[in-house]
């Protein structure tokens, strides 16, 4: 722990005062329990979008199949698979992060209807309305939705790929700034559980904070559920900070037992 800082102004008083938490050291902290909590969720979010396309893929090739058998319609088919794919995904964005949810609500706030999907295949296919197809270009637009039922959507999922890539970029940072105050620290077991305060702080903070971001700002908002994140997130480290501080004396017998 970094000693105090004196500072020395007009205060009221005419008297030099001892800051006993550094600005430096409450913005580090911040930054600590803010990078961990968005490094976590970027790495949660890509396995749950993985689980979401092969848990569709699966679904595409059995409903494929089936179809092929003769044991379902291809108009069949297409229902299963609209509607199985819009399950899949609202559980899938269950498991989401608060700000992964707020950019998959931007893009697509809510899962699109069996009769978008059909008007959307007629007018790339023919240019008019599903309804105003023959039964034979009618047929031709459900084959084609059933082999596009399981495909990827390969923007989403780079960008997925590219944050989870970050997230573990931000935790070895995260790590290293833990670990360079852990080495310059006289009492390196006392420091050790300072740090674990101030990241865990942070990030459950953040956790919290952004279980609430969507009743604030609404679905699809992501600046400001990033702003509250970020916020609740930095919150949360200082107050670790400052806890693990008030508990110095706690500290320094904890070192003492060996534990870390």
């Amino acid at each position: 722990m970094s000693e105090p800082m004196l500072v020395t102004g007009s205060y009221v008083v005419q008297k030099a005062h001892m800051l006993e938490n550094s600005p430096l050291d409450m913005a580090i902290a911040g930054f600590e329990g803010a990078a961990t909590r968005f490094s976590v969720d970027a790495i949660s979010d890509a396995k749950t979008r993985a689980s979401y396309m092969a848990s569709i893929k699966r679904m595409s090739i059995q409903t494929q199949a089936d179809v092929s058998a003769g044991k379902i319609s291809a108009r069949e088919g297409v229902e299963f698979c609209q509607e199985m794919r819009n399950r899949i995904l609202l559980e899938h964005r269950k498991f989401t992060s608060a700000q992964g949810l707020a950019f998959a609500e931007r893009k697509k706030k809510l899962p699109p209807t069996l009769q978008e999907i059909l008007d959307r295949y007629a007018k790339r296919a023919e240019g008019i309305d599903y309804e105003k197809l023959t039964p034979e270009q009618k047929s031709k637009v459900h084959y084609t939705i059933l082999e596009s039922s399981g495909r990827d959507n390969a923007s989403i999922s780079r960008g997925t790929k590219q944050m989870k890539i970050m997230g573990k970029v931000g935790l070895v940072i995260t790590a290293a700034f833990a670990a360079y105050e852990i080495f310059n620290a006289d009492n390196k077991q006392k420091e050790t559980a300072r740090q674990g305060m101030i990241i865990g702080g942070g990030a459950v903070a953040g956790r919290l904070a952004g279980l609430g971001a969507g009743a604030i700002c609404g679905p699809g908002a992501l600046v400001c559920t990033v702003a509250i994140i970020i916020a609740g997130s930095i919150a949360g480290s200082i107050v670790g900070s400052m806890a693990a501080d008030s508990l110095d004396e706690e500290l320094e017998e904890f070192s003492k037992w060996n534990i870390l």
